[in-house]
């Protein structure tokens, strides 16, 4: 299907709600809406797109972050955002935009993508700031998960909450956006599972 005019207003939404999202939940760390909408931008219109939302995020959010800027971390948050959209870009082919009857992955799927999706990019990311600041890997990475806050565990706990909740439903509202019909079988399938 070809690329309109509403599917970038559409994207440029997802775009602006990762980042409103980002910064209204600021104070709440690695508690974030945008890994699981820019997942949809990929499950949605394609990989491309996908990875395209997250990596603008990044450049913009990591740009303008209260935490401060690193460039090889900021290099680092952004690749790692578009893994999202890939995957979504790849499950959506064999699903939502195939045309393949298959329903989109249940909420335990979802769960399950959403804990390997996160585990890549904060190994990612905490490799990329170990060297970034001297720290040793090890302890960059106990630090994200064994210490408290628990980042990590944050992270993903939250994230495996957010896409088996709520990836099917926004979803199928973007592709109702896009004026794409989906079955209300598929998307019901993909949300009951």
């Amino acid at each position: 299907m070809k690329f309109t005019h509403r599917d970038a207003a559409i994207t440029a939404t997802l775009t602006a709600l990762c980042l409103a999202g980002n910064y209204a939940s600021i104070s709440l760390l690695n508690f974030k809406l945008m890994d699981v909408i820019v997942f949809v931008a990929g499950l949605c219109f394609g990989a491309p797109v996908g990875m395209t939302v997250g990596a603008l995020c990044w450049v913009i959010y990591g740009t303008l972050n209260p935490y401060g800027f690193a460039l090889p971390v900021w290099i680092a948050t952004i690749a790692g955002e578009s893994i999202y959209g890939l995957a979504g870009g790849l499950i959506g082919r064999a699903t939502l935009r195939g045309g393949s009857g298959k329903p989109l992955p249940g909420r335990a799927e979802m769960a399950l993508w959403a804990a390997l999706l996160t585990l890549v990019y904060d190994l990612v990311t905490n490799i990329v700031f170990a060297y970034t600041f001297g720290v040793p890997l090890i302890a960059a990475i106990a630090t994200g998960w064994l210490i408290p806050p628990w980042f990590g565990v944050i992270h993903t706990v939250s994230n495996m909450v957010l896409f088996s909740v709520g990836a099917a439903p926004v979803a199928r509202a973007v592709m109702s956006l896009r004026g794409i019909p989906v079955q209300s079988t598929t998307v019901t399938q993909g949300i009951r599972g």
